[in-house]
């Protein structure tokens, strides 16, 4: 990718900065307590995410590449970390073997991949197949999150490109290059692009897969899924009664006359 392509990607993906992003749980997920009580989302590898396409670039540049010594001391420093000096300047002089063949290549991008934590995130809190997805057939809830403010967490995400396509990458800039790096990890599926969906990146060097704390403030409302059982809704109002900062509650409900949710705000006590 050169400047001016790259320089049109970045402008792809930050467009705008959405003033909310919603994020949708099922009461089953692993850590959704920690959300309200310690403040915590955990952002995954993309290698755990449930789309047999997800970051699947389409390959370039393998053999051009090996051939400059540049390309080839960064891939030492991703493949071997933890080599002395010594160990790395063996590997460039070919004294052990280094990946030297396409197969292998892959195989350090699926490592580099597992390296970057990822977090998704949607524009939209009323998408029914999201609904069904990712909150449990509607039986759990949605988190809205303050994306306006300037460098904090959630004005992080950059937005996800649909594409029928894979993105074409130079396999030696993965890693290297940051915006090479984003196009892969933002490019899904055409047929997903409904979902609206926005990610927060964080590479090794910024912390990884794992979790992340954010402040009080930016956790603004919650929605509760049309089908939440009475109990699950008791649960999350009384983590919502204990949070430091005023979360707003909304009840999701079906519509009588089209496919489609409705979200009004909620009556319940949150004590």
């Amino acid at each position: 990718m050169d400047q001016k392509e790259l320089k049109k990607f970045i402008e792809t993906v930050r467009p705008f900065t959405p003033k909310r992003l919603y994020k949708y749980r099922s009461m089953k997920s692993e850590g959704v307590e920690d959300i309200f009580t310690k403040m915590k989302i955990f952002a995954s590898d993309s290698t755990v995410f449930d789309d047999p396409f997800e970051s699947r670039p389409r390959l370039t540049g393998v053999e051009s590449s090996l051939k400059k010594e540049k390309h080839l001391k960064d891939l030492v420093n991703i493949k071997f970390p933890h080599a002395t000096k010594k160990e790395k300047k063996k590997l460039m002089k070919g004294k052990k073997p280094l990946l030297t063949d396409q197969t292998r290549l892959k195989n350090t991008y699926k490592e580099f991949i597992k390296t970057i934590g990822v977090y998704c995130l949607s524009e939209i809190n009323d998408n029914l197949i999201m609904w069904s997805l990712y909150a449990d057939s509607h039986r759990g809830f949605c988190l809205e999150f303050d994306s306006s403010i300037e460098n904090s967490l959630f004005w992080e995400a950059f937005k996800v490109i649909y594409s029928s396509e894979y993105p074409t990458v130079n396999m030696m800039e993965i890693g290297i290059n940051a915006e090479t790096s984003q196009k892969v990890l933002l490019t899904k599926f055409i047929g997903w692009e409904n979902q609206k969906e926005w990610r927060i990146l964080k590479p090794k060097g910024q912390g990884g897969p794992k979790h992340y704390c954010f402040s009080p403030s930016l956790l603004t409302g919650v929605v509760f899924g049309a089908l939440i059982s009475e109990d699950d809704k008791k649960t999350i109002l009384k983590w919502v009664g204990n949070f430091p900062t005023e979360i707003l509650t909304y009840q999701a409900k079906l519509n009588s006359k089209k496919y489609q949710v409705d979200i009004v705000p909620c009556i319940e006590s949150v004590r």
